[in-house]
């Protein structure tokens, strides 16, 4: 005898009962219809794949470019107001040594943090978000989106110029609370991709996941 789920109480029911035995809920075809179409397994598919956008450098390429120009300028003014040609030409020559130290610093940071972005991989699916990261060593975070309980986006003025920004998902997982998706493009239309999915997904659908 086919059974459904009552929509009330979550047992099972006859599909002949005319009323649920555990709860009283009148018999309806149309409540069991949909929920034995709830009850249907739901395929994961992939809705967006991405990383963080290379826009967020700019700020360390624009530091760097300003770097190697005003230290080098101040040395030179320093040293023009020295009236000894040997002072004046160390502090040209300190001037410029300074500069490359730094810039050499400033790239070797740049070059970390964009393996970083390009290693981390976000993947938003029909039932979870997950954030992949590392270029060698690999870890995998998970979050079900019927956990998802608010989604937030938040664009500094300068971001907005860029047209990146920054994900905040809230959930009632334990392990991960609060979790940021950073530096994507487009974060109002991601963030509002996963409040509908999250909110649709609440609806206790059984999820069958690629492995």
């Amino acid at each position: 005898m086919p059974v459904v789920t009552c929509p009330d109480c979550g047992r099972d029911v006859s599909t002949m009962a005319a009323a649920c035995p555990h709860c009283g809920r009148p018999s309806s075809p149309a409540s069991y219809a949909a929920s034995a179409a709830a009850a249907v397994p739901v395929t994961e598919e992939t809705l967006w794949r991405g990383s963080p956008s290379a826009r967020v450098l700019v700020g360390k390429i624009v530091l760097i470019i300003l770097t190697a120009i005003l230290i080098p300028v101040a040395a030179s003014f320093i040293a023009s107001q020295t009236n000894d040609l040997e002072t004046s030409g160390r502090i040209t020559k300190f001037g410029w040594l300074i500069t490359a130290i730094i810039v050499f610093y400033q790239i070797v940071t740049f070059l970390i943090v964009m393996v970083r972005l390009q290693s981390t991989i976000y993947t938003i699916t029909n039932q979870r978000v997950m954030i992949e990261r590392g270029m060698l060593s690999k870890s995998l975070n998970e979050i079900d989106l019927r956990y998802i309980d608010d989604t937030q986006f938040f664009q500094s003025f300068s971001e907005r110029l860029l047209g990146i920004g920054n994900v905040t998902l809230i959930s009632s997982d334990k392990a991960f609370p609060t979790t940021m998706l950073h530096g994507i493009t487009k974060p109002r239309d991601i963030r509002e991709m996963i409040r509908a999915r999250a909110y649709q997904v609440s609806q206790r659908q059984l999820f069958t996941r690629a492995t």
